[in-house]
């Protein structure tokens, strides 16, 4: 008879990932992303087209119509892992230079942190409103200071062992979201009404406003760009790059047009659309299913609030490579929950915490979009070994000049100046946010300027950088 393995915290940080523990498949990303989007921290953002003032047809068609947009952009970029054995911000040393994939890091830490309080927020507002519903317990800051770093710690500890035990929870919380959400349509299934014409529209009109809620579908994908590293560098190397992309691009559009389509569905049946999703999600569902929510508080924070603490804990590691991953994600979770418990608990400033990551989107677009390029450029070969000098004293080949690869950077900064001008939010207004009538072009903008100006500069000054693998 077998011996039962011992679950063991993970060891293996932000250096390259050999061969012989490269055993994972494409399709564990079925698990990965389901698992994350059927949080409520996702479902949630499923309200938003409807509180755009968009009906039923409007609002799930901009849905999946937005989603396709931004799985494309985002699907490819699982190819680095595979091809480095790294994450995603150790591989974009390739192209920003083995001191600019500090930039990579950064993005994917404060996106991770952010993303981190909104799943623990929701989380434990859920447990919260669903249990006065069902005991009339209090609901208010208070409870919400002793709830959420309890959510917070049984999240953090999940990250903290790391890459096996995330699978093994994504495997069993894919099921268990599956069948909340499930259960939650069933539920509010005689109450729906297909003709929901909505309300008043954001924008003053239906294109526009269409087209807003398309473009912020879109980003939802997008804000998933750092983090995909983190699992296909476990891809053995014999796996092809289209299956790779296929599997990861159609459980990352599948997973967010279930959870967000959800999240719109419930959304037409609450008396006021402008009303806090899970206040309103409390009120409307039986008092028996509130015993559902208030468990699925706390257990369907674990996906995603894991996901994002262990990229977090990652990138904080190849900055300060010499502590240990766990060190690492341990140190930035004190980080998270203190972001969290200051802006939710102290300052109840959820709202603005959730205008922040989409200011950072800012950032993430033109990321993508160089990592793209360059991953085109250099043919998909590198070199995993000159990808971690930053952890010695040799430069290698991606050093560039003095670490940084100027014509990533040169291509970066402008892009993320000119895109922060579009910003529109209430964290932050940039003069041009108005011009094109309230449509948000803050992560289509830095896009397709990045792609257009890395081009541009490697045909200037073509980048002597040899597509070699090791």
């Amino acid at each position: 008879m077998s011996t039962p393995q011992k679950v063991a915290v993970e060891t293996r940080g932000v250096d390259v990932v050999p061969d012989e523990e490269r055993t994972s498949s494409p399709q564990e990303f079925f698990w990965i992303w389901n698992s994350a989007q059927f949080s409520l921290g996702t479902v949630v953002l499923g309200s938003v087209p409807v509180a755009f003032g968009l009906g039923w047809w409007a609002s799930i068609s901009s849905l999946l119509i937005g989603l396709l947009i931004g799985t494309a952009v985002v699907a490819p970029l699982v190819r680095f892992g595979k091809a480095t054995g790294a994450n995603d911000p150790v591989s974009s040393g390739a192209h920003f230079g083995v001191r600019g994939r500090v930039i990579g890091n950064v993005i994917t830490v404060c996106a991770a942190i952010g993303f981190f309080s909104i799943a623990v927020w929701t989380g434990a507002t859920a447990i919260l409103f669903a249990g006065q519903r069902l005991l009339g317990t209090p609901a208010d800051g208070a409870a919400l200071a002793v709830v959420a770093p309890v959510v917070a710690v049984v999240v953090v500890l999940v990250a903290v062992y790391g890459h096996a035990v995330l699978l093994a929870t994504y495997r069993v919380m894919t099921i268990i979201g599956a069948a909340v959400l499930l259960g939650l349509v069933v539920v509010l299934l005689p109450k729906f009404d297909p003709g929901y014409a909505g309300g008043a529209y954001a924008l003053g009109d239906f294109t526009r406003t269409w087209l807003l809620a398309v473009t912020f579908s879109a980003t939802v994908p997008i804000s998933y760009s750092t983090f995909q590293g983190d699992y296909s560098r476990y891809l053995p190397r014999s796996v092809s790059d289209r299956s790779a992309v296929w599997w990861n691009g159609s459980a990352m559009y599948l997973s967010n047009a279930v959870a967000l389509g959800v999240g719109a569905f419930v959304t037409t049946l609450l008396t006021d659309p402008g009303t806090p999703w899970i206040i309103g999600v409390a009120g409307v569902v039986p008092a028996w299913f509130a015993v559902v929510v208030v468990a699925y508080g706390l257990a369907g924070t674990l996906p995603q609030g894991g996901l994002c603490i262990y990229a977090a804990g990652l990138s904080a590691q190849s900055i300060f490579w010499r502590l240990s991953r766990p060190v690492a994600t341990v140190l930035v979770s004190v980080v998270g929950v203190s972001a969290l418990y200051v802006g939710a608990v102290v300052y109840d400033a959820i709202d603005s915490i959730s205008a922040f990551v989409l200011v950072l989107l800012v950032f993430v677009a033109p990321w993508a979009a160089i990592m793209l390029v360059g991953y085109r450029q250099h043919g998909g070969r590198y070199s995993a070994a000159d990808l971690l000098a930053f952890t010695s004293t040799g430069q290698g080949r991606y050093w560039y000049t003095g670490g940084f690869n100027l014509r990533a950077v040169g291509a970066f900064v402008p892009s993320v100046l000119l895109g922060l001008s579009f910003v529109g939010n209430t964290l932050y207004t940039g003069p041009l946010a108005g011009l094109a009538g309230g449509i948000d072009l803050s992560a289509v903008v830095p896009f397709v300027t990045a792609v257009l100006l890395y081009e541009l500069l490697c045909r200037l000054f073509p980048e002597r950088v040899l597509a070699h693998a090791d």
